[in-house]
């Protein structure tokens, strides 16, 4: 019985994420800031990385929606829903972590950066701290010397969860900002620690951003 039952979940709990989302972006008034960034990089056909705090990635899904992005999600059960929500979202998923699959997907996402595609991580994921930026992304894009766009969103009608990450999710008929910001460059010859600080600052600037968009706003 908890087998059936656990497939069942693993079909309608995405299913109803999936319809949650679509019926906020639909009954909310979505302001985006920055998107040029993207644009410009897209256009010369340079492959690049999305970064957002683990706390803000529930709305990925609803931003770049022609673009292809291939998402890092952990190997886990709770990375399962994660990636089938991504993928009802036209989403494609690389699926491994810091603690199962991280070389292997890890050397996913570099081929598909170095043919130009985009990539989308959590810095901080998936166990945290929260708001921590871990080695692998700032790796990986000082080998290929890809860029890396920080981005954040806040809403003036949310739920923040009490969980390790502090996880925001907008309820409907809310005001959401969605900011871009400007590509993060780690040079070759910053060290991980320096390319670390320089992309933490990126991230907590583009996230101030989306509050000041929302308060702004309301």
């Amino acid at each position: 019985m908890k087998y059936w039952l656990n497939r069942v979940s693993l079909y309608l709990v995405p299913a109803i994420i999936w319809a949650y989302l679509k019926f906020t972006a639909f009954t909310s008034k979505i302001i985006i800031d920055g998107s040029e960034y993207p644009n410009r990089l897209k256009q010369d056909g340079t492959g690049f990385i999305f970064a957002f705090w683990h706390s803000r990635q529930i709305i990925l899904p609803l931003v770049r929606q022609d673009d292809e992005i291939h998402c890092l999600i952990s190997s886990s059960r709770d990375g399962e829903y994660v990636s089938r929500v991504a993928n009802l979202f036209g989403k494609k998923t690389v699926r491994g972590s810091s603690t199962r699959g991280g070389y292997e997907a890890m050397k996913e996402m570099m081929n598909i950066l170095r043919s130009g595609g985009i990539v989308a991580i959590t810095p901080d994921g998936p166990l945290g701290p929260a708001e921590v930026v871990k080695p692998g992304v700032v790796q990986m894009s000082r080998a290929i010397g890809c860029p890396i766009i920080p981005i954040a969103f806040d809403a003036s009608s949310k739920k923040v969860f009490k969980s390790w990450d502090r996880f925001y999710l907008p309820y409907p008929c809310s005001k959401i900002a969605i900011t871009f910001g400007e590509p993060c460059l780690i040079d070759t010859a910053d060290s991980i620690e320096v390319a670390r600080d320089k992309l933490k600052t990126a991230l907590d600037a583009t996230t101030s951003c989306a509050a000041e968009l929302v308060s702004n706003q309301t």
